[in-house]
């Protein structure tokens, strides 16, 4: 961290009040990329001076302006001796867009305050290139908040697998609904959150048993239509997808992928009809439980540029996932209803998780409904030591 005395051309060095407001402003734009800018972050920016803010700026779009190149247009020529304000370190690569921090130096602000490091090898360092011009360059205000807010894209770019959300809507007793019956279990604002949930992922994985139960079409129908609509994926180890269901019939207006052992009976003749229709089968191998490895899963949707995945069930994959330690969120909805001893268990055979493991992060009211979002230890701890 450095800290520059009274400048009489500049004015004052903004105060810790004026630098979190102005942050906690770049922190509020960030969201308004949400579904539109994978594989790269959200970010917000604001260019200030004190109370005044010459320009406020957001990622919006894969390809597009970076949020520091739009606040800092709006500011315009008030942005020599201001501060940039900026959720995630400026990026000093050429990539889709010329190095932000390129336009930073020549944009004539004084000081640039940076919630946190980018952990993409090709991004990283633009805080040095700043302090190296000359510029006062502050890192870590509202550290936290920022890297919750870009938690997928910080997991993958340190672990190198996607980061995993477990979205359940659950009855009081902890039941998905009813035995083999598909089963509506929260109301209209619970699914306005799913679909918008759905949108900020670049895939969607549910189990051959949901597809059975459900036929869902599993696709972002809310009010962020994202880029690219998210791959639906399915765990399937005998390939049973039928070629009648929604997800096949509509395989040509957003991806589906099909895991699948490929030493399973049959595999060849029931794959053939699958990848005529539009659907990538992927093989990979069983694990010891007999049911497919999870972990090769994860490596091949990493393999194809899948950063984060929302999980939809049904319970064993939900329990599988977990006992495996592949879910790094968990979003539950919860209804005020039981569905007693006919129904479904969210978590069957999960055995019982180390006190702390899991930590709540948020709740809200969505209706006569409940959302709590839960993240794990490892996450936490993996966010700290960026």
């Amino acid at each position: 961290m450095t800290t520059r005395g009274f400048d009489p051309i500049a004015g004052a060095p903004p105060s810790r009040t004026e630098d979190l407001r102005h942050m906690r402003e770049a922190l509020a734009v960030a969201p308004r990329g949400q579904g539109r800018v994978s594989p790269n972050p959200l970010v917000g920016a604001v260019v200030a001076r004190g109370n005044q803010v010459f320009g406020t700026g957001w990622h919006a779009e894969y390809g597009g302006d970076h949020a520091e190149i739009m606040a800092l247009r709006e500011a315009g020529p008030r942005a020599a001796g201001a501060t940039l304000y900026v959720t995630l370190e400026p990026c000093r690569h050429e990539g889709q867009t010329p190095p932000c921090t390129a336009a930073i130096i020549r944009s004539g602000v004084r000081r640039v305050v940076i919630a946190c490091r980018d952990p993409n090898p090709e991004a990283r360092h633009g805080a040095e290139e700043l302090r190296q011009a000359g510029l006062d360059v502050e890192i870590g205000i509202e550290e936290n908040a920022a890297k919750r807010l870009n938690a997928a894209f910080l997991w993958f770019h340190r672990r190198w697998v996607p980061f995993a959300s477990l979205k359940l809507a659950l009855s009081l007793d902890a039941k998905l609904g009813e035995e083999s019956v598909r089963t509506p279990v929260t109301g209209i604002r619970a699914l306005d959150e799913v679909h918008r949930l759905r949108s900020c992922h670049d895939a969607i994985l549910i189990g051959s048993n949901t597809i059975e139960i459900d036929d869902p079409l599993l696709t972002a129908r809310g009010e962020v239509v994202p880029r690219v609509p998210p791959i639906r994926a399915i765990l399937d180890t005998t390939l049973r997808l039928r070629t009648s269901s929604q997800l096949v019939r509509t395989a040509s207006q957003a991806p589906v992928w099909a895991f699948a052992d490929p030493d399973s009976d049959g595999f060849d003749e029931r794959a053939g009809p699958l990848r005529d229709a539009g659907v990538e089968v992927i093989g990979v191998p069983r694990s010891e439980d007999h049911r497919l490895d999870l972990s090769a899963v994860w490596n091949e949707m990493a393999m194809r540029g899948v950063l984060s995945v929302l999980v939809e069930g049904g319970g064993q994959v939900a329990a599988s996932l977990l006992r495996d330690g592949h879910i790094q969120r968990i979003h539950a909805f919860i209804a005020p209803m039981f569905y007693g001893r006919g129904g479904v268990p969210a978590f069957p055979g999960l055995e019982p998780s180390t006190p702390g493991d899991w930590l709540s992060v948020q709740r809200e009211s969505l209706g006569q409904d409940t959302h709590i979002v839960f993240e794990h230890r490892q996450l936490q701890e993996t966010l700290d030591n960026l």
